[in-house]
């Protein structure tokens, strides 16, 4: 059940992902089904409910969860949790990841010690003291080093309220060894970036030359929106691979009301998205052409999002991207999901 804060309808594609989403969490992390509805309140701004600086929040106990359009994939993993405990950095970092968006973090030791980290205080986190990028980091790490059944004997932990000693051990546990060494090792083999697990939702184009168009309309499954307050409108999501770089001709068609992006979701490596919803603001050289324009883009090799989109339902948008001596596109195949 959602509440919202704004005018525009919720997609088709938005709820089904949203539903999909809570069972995907609610499988991976091994928690079980709950049949009575999550409530969502979907606002503009939630500091009223979750205090300043928040994105969102989700009250254990009572299904109910508050948060702007980019947080709630990581506050409905809350609800999923449903916990009390107080084993801050591990939760976080459990909810961001399993939220779908990227993780980019480069482990430094001067940052502060793991296990100093696993023991922050519930008045430090209230202070705005939890590195959300280091959470999410470290957790990913985890998943990828020792798989779900690792994330579920650690959910388990969370989902029983556990305190902070217990998570240190379940950690220590799924490693078969010392917080102390597990942190070397982190620091030794953690690349500083990961692929958000909502990669793989989104569809990939071999090429764009001939074009590629979509078809923009609310009450089908395949159209997602709104994209954000800011902005609102129906909207789907491509990926493309540029295989050598260079300067290539983009342009948009289609029926008046409809744009396309084309950004690098890796551009600023300190801010992260997710590809399925994705932000293109990551991408300071971002480019958005409406029907009928043409731009002459640089793009260097490595993965771009195009988001699809429009301001109004039943719309046809269309893009190609032509890079005449250098052929942009090749094979590259889906980034790892987990």
């Amino acid at each position: 059940m959602i509440g919202t804060a704004f005018d525009e309808p919720i997609c088709d594609g938005t709820l089904k992902a949203l539903d999909d989403h809570v069972g995907g969490v609610e499988a991976a992390l091994g928690r079980p089904k709950n049949a009575a509805p999550i409530l969502v309140y979907w606002l503009d701004d939630v500091e009223d409910y979750c205090g300043k600086g928040r994105g969102g929040c989700f009250f254990p106990g009572t299904r109910v969860l508050f948060s702007t359009g980019a947080s709630i994939t990581h506050e409905l993993v809350h609800a999923v949790l449903d916990s009390t405990a107080q084993t801050y950095f591990v939760e976080e970092g459990i909810a961001e990841i399993y939220s779908g968006v990227d993780a980019y973090y480069e482990p430094d030791p001067d940052d502060g010690d793991l296990a100093g980290r696993l023991k922050l205080s519930r008045s430090a986190y209230r202070d705005g003291k939890l590195d959300y990028a280091a959470a999410a980091h470290f957790m990913r790490y985890v998943h990828d080093s020792r798989g779900e059944i690792a994330m579920r004997d650690i959910a388990e932990v969370i989902a029983k309220g556990g305190s902070t000693g217990a998570i240190t051990k379940a950690i220590e546990n799924v490693f078969d060894s010392t917080i102390d060494e597990i942190e070397g090792k982190y620091f030794d083999e953690a690349p500083s970036y990961f692929h958000g697990f909502a990669a793989a939702e989104v569809e990939r184009i071999d090429g764009l030359a001939e074009g590629h168009e979509v078809h923009l309309e609310c009450d089908e499954e395949g159209t997602r929106g709104p994209l954000g307050i800011e902005n609102g409108g129906l909207y789907e999501v491509r990926r493309i691979s540029v295989d050598r770089g260079g300067t290539a001709t983009f342009g948009v068609t289609g029926d008046d009301g409809g744009w396309v992006t084309l950004f690098d979701p890796n551009a600023s490596r300190g801010l992260v998205t997710n590809w399925a919803a994705p932000d293109s603001r990551v991408d300071p050289h971002a480019t958005t052409l409406r029907p009928g324009e043409v731009a002459d883009v640089v793009l260097d090799p490595g993965t771009y999002l195009m988001v699809f989109a429009a301001d109004t339902d039943d719309t046809d948008v269309g893009a190609t991207l032509e890079m005449e001596a250098l052929p942009p596109f090749g094979g590259e195949s889906a980034p790892e999901a987990g």
